[in-house]
């Protein structure tokens, strides 16, 4: 059983690493603009590596992608792997696979591949980098999510009961 949940797990982590490379995989870093501070936003505008109007889709295309993956993969773990059948059955394997989630997030994402790496540093911004490039300014998320996560799982596994009784 806990290997079951391990391996669901490391599908999440692979979904969020496929979703990090559809977000950057034709503009690099500047992609992903809408992820860093606002005023790395606005210097990338200024630049004219890209528009407000192209970052607000590009926004809105990342939140849709990330709210489906984030829904349906574990919905389907959750009904069809782990045959989950109640409120509380959802609420907390929800939990845990957004913890896990988070925590692929935290440190594998905004820890190593973007605080620790050169790589997420877009030319004509290296003087903001004290805004947004640090461990320091990454090492909480994660441990703040914990309290956030208990009302996104109670509304998720209300949707998913929700949606299995009918």
């Amino acid at each position: 059983m806990i290997g079951r949940w391990i391996m669901e797990i490391m599908v999440l982590w692979i979904c969020y690493g496929a979703y990090m490379a559809v977000l950057v995989h034709r503009k690099g870093p500047v992609g992903a603009i809408f992820f860093y501070p606002p005023v790395m936003q606005e210097r990338v505008i200024e630049l004219g590596l890209m528009s407000r109007e192209t970052m607000k889709k590009r926004r809105a295309f990342a939140h849709l992608l990330l709210l489906g993956w984030m829904l349906v993969v574990p919905f389907f773990l959750m009904v069809y792997i782990n045959h989950a059948n109640s409120y509380w059955d959802y609420f907390w394997q929800y939990y845990v696979m957004f913890i896990s989630a988070e925590f692929f997030d935290w440190l594998f994402i905004d820890t190593i591949w973007v605080a620790l790496s050169d790589w997420w540093i877009i030319p004509g911004t290296e003087d903001l980098n004290h805004t947004w490039h640090s461990v320091e300014i990454k090492k909480w998320k994660w441990i703040r999510l914990f309290p956030v996560a208990v009302p996104i799982a109670a509304i998720v596994a209300g949707l998913y009961w929700l949606v299995t009784l009918i």
